[in-house]
C-alpha cells in the first residue's frame, strides 16, 4: 500500500503542505492580510459555518471530559459558539485568539446568562507563554500551525489533564492538505493528518467522526480528537 504522504513523516508532509500553501495565498504568513480577511469575514461567521450550534451529540460527548472545577484553555475560540456551549460546564475559560476582529466579535456575542467572558490573550498559540491549564480546546484553529508537532507538544505541556481538537473533514469547510513531492501531490484530511502526528509523537489518543447537518440538507463529517495527559 502507497503511503499518502509519499513517505514523508507527518510532520514534514504538515510543514510541507503550509510552505506550498503559503506560496498562493498570502494569509498563511501575512498576519495583516489574515486579520483583513476576518475583519470581513468575522461578523458574519457563526452564520456561514455554523458547526457548535448543530454538532449537539459531539459537543455532548466533549462535555464529557469536562469537569465543573477546569481551568479550560481554547485555542482560537473566535466568535466564541464553541465557547458559550463550553462555559457552564467548566470553572474557568481563558482563551488565545490572534484575531482582533474575532475577539471583538465574541464579546458582542457573549450572552450575559453565562457570566464573565473568558480573558483572551492577543496572539497566535505558537507564540504565547505556556499557559497552565487543566484542559485545552480548540476547533479549526489549526490551519496557520507551521509546525504543527511543535504546537502540539506545547498542548501536552501545557494541559494538566487532558486535550480535546475539533476539526471539520472535507471540502467546503475544511480543505484537505496538499504537498507536492517528486512531481506527485499527495493529500490528506487535517483531522488525519493532526491524527497521523499524534502518532509520530507517541501521543495516545481517540479520534470520533461525526456527521452534522451545517445547512439544511448539507451533511459533513467533524472529528473529535482528544487525549489524556493526567499530570
Amino acid at each position: 500500500m502507497q503511503e499518502p504522504t509519499g513517505g514523508m513523516t507527518p510532520s514534514m508532509f504538515w510543514k510541507q503542505a503550509f510552505a506550498q500553501a503559503a506560496e498562493s495565498d498570502v494569509r498563511w504568513r501575512d498576519h495583516a492580510a489574515e486579520e483583513a480577511f476576518w475583519r470581513e469575514y468575522a461578523p458574519g461567521y457563526d452564520e456561514r459555518s455554523p458547526l457548535a450550534q448543530h454538532a449537539d451529540t459531539l459537543v455532548n460527548d466533549l462535555i464529557a471530559l469536562l469537569r465543573p472545577a477546569d481551568h479550560l484553555l481554547e485555542i482560537g475560540p473566535g466568535s466564541g459558539a464553541f465557547t458559550q456551549r463550553i462555559a457552564g460546564h467548566v470553572g474557568e475559560i481563558a482563551g488565545v485568539e490572534p484575531s482582533m476582529a474575532m475577539r471583538a466579535e465574541l464579546l458582542r456575542r457573549w450572552e450575559p446568562r453565562l457570566g464573565t467572558p473568558p480573558r483572551l490573550r492577543s496572539c497566535r498559540w505558537e507564540d504565547a507563554p505556556e499557559l497552565a491549564c487543566d484542559v485545552i480546546f480548540g476547533s479549526n484553529a489549526f490551519y496557520r500551525m507551521e509546525d504543527v508537532a511543535i504546537s502540539v507538544l506545547k498542548m501536552q505541556r501545557c494541559a494538566a489533564r487532558c486535550v480535546v481538537l475539533v476539526q471539520s473533514v472535507g471540502a467546503p469547510y475544511a480543505q484537505p492538505l496538499r504537498a507536492q513531492l517528486n512531481g506527485r501531490m499527495f493529500e490528506r484530511e487535517r483531522a488525519h493528518a493532526l491524527s497521523d502526528v499524534l502518532d509520530e509523537l507517541g501521543i495516545g489518543h481517540r479520534l470520533r467522526l461525526y456527521s452534522v447537518e451545517r445547512a439544511p440538507g448539507t451533511w459533513g463529517d467533524v472529528a473529535l480528537i482528544d487525549w489524556r495527559t493526567d499530570r
